[in-house]
């Protein structure tokens, strides 16, 4: 991104809230206006599923659950007036219809997202890689894919050909997301080179990452494809998006994306049931399709209750 000045970032972050409506290697958003227009296109609500409603638990039946997210384009948007937006959003609404229950989406920070649904404070939460570890603490509604990027400033310096490249260079990530697992798997490979470490900055939503990219107080941003793609393409010209192949076979640099839920509540199975339905209907593949996000999907049989052997670190 070209250097500009502090005004200038708020800019970039009104920008950035404005039009970014989060995953696997080529998911290709469409043009701005596409982007644009996506939170205007609706498709028509999934009908009740009496069968499924009734597995719903009673502990949760007539209330209303709170789906916590955090911002990740174009899964999850924040708009300046409050509204928010994207894939997980429109994919509750649709479990809502079908599973007769009310979700209410509200915002919370990724690193909180565990802590709140083994509280209670929030009942569910997505988009997360579905990763062994975290399935000692919740449990998965496996629903999509997603693999690592770097996002750097097209105009700058920095285009790293290689992760060893990403040696000795401050990169953004995402509070308690897997990409953290990524660079420090990046720097054994560092240390082992005789290499400096990738200094990690850990940022609490991405947008916040892509500022200080934007500022040049950092040098990249590692995140999923669909999230640094959307940003990067919504930036008029100053981010690009990249794709080290040596990077992804470290551990978490792929993974299967879940809706997680208390473990042990009986809503994640109860949710795999709905998403397969709507995997029948048509309504699932209708919905990635809106978001630009068709190669996020996953297979039918792939839609399913703690399904990923992935570890996190290992």
């Amino acid at each position: 991104m070209r250097n500009r000045p502090h005004a200038a970032a708020g800019v970039l972050l009104a920008s950035l809230t404005l039009t970014l409506s989060a995953c696997s290697v080529d998911d290709t958003p469409g043009d701005g206006k596409a982007e644009k227009n996506r939170s205007a296109a609706t498709l028509a609500p999934e009908p009740k599923d009496s069968a499924l409603a009734a597995e719903v638990p009673k502990a949760y039946a007539g209330k209303t659950l709170i789906m916590g997210v955090s911002e990740y384009a174009p899964y999850v948007t924040f708009g300046s007036d409050g509204k928010i937006t994207g894939l997980i959003p429109d994919l509750s609404a649709q479990l809502s219809s079908l599973l007769d229950v009310k979700i209410k989406v509200e915002r919370t920070s990724f690193d909180a997202v565990i802590p709140g649904l083994k509280s209670g404070r929030i009942d569910l939460s997505a988009p997360s890689g579905d990763f062994t570890e975290r399935q000692q603490q919740v449990d998965f509604a496996d629903f999509a894919q997603s693999s690592v990027t770097l996002m750097v400033t097209k105009d700058g310096s920095f285009h790293p050909k290689n992760g060893l490249e990403l040696c000795g260079h401050q990169v953004g990530v995402e509070k308690g997301a897997g990409t953290q697992n990524v660079l420090a798997a990046q720097n054994k490979r560092c240390a082992a080179k005789g290499k400096p470490p990738v200094d990690a900055k850990l940022y609490t939503d991405l947008p916040a990452a892509s500022l200080a990219l934007q500022s040049k107080r950092i040098d990249a941003v590692a995140a999923p494809s669909a999230s640094n793609t959307s940003v990067s393409q919504n930036s008029s010209d100053r981010f690009e998006t990249l794709e080290l192949k040596d990077m992804l076979d470290l551990p978490a640099a792929k993974a299967v994306y879940g809706i997680q839920a208390k473990k042990g509540s009986g809503l994640a199975p109860v949710i795999v049931k709905g998403l397969r339905k709507m995997y029948d209907s048509g309504t699932y593949a209708k919905l990635f399709g809106q978001w630009g996000l068709p190669l996020s999907t996953v297979t039918r049989d792939q839609i399913a209750l703690n399904g990923s052997k992935q570890s996190q670190t290992q």
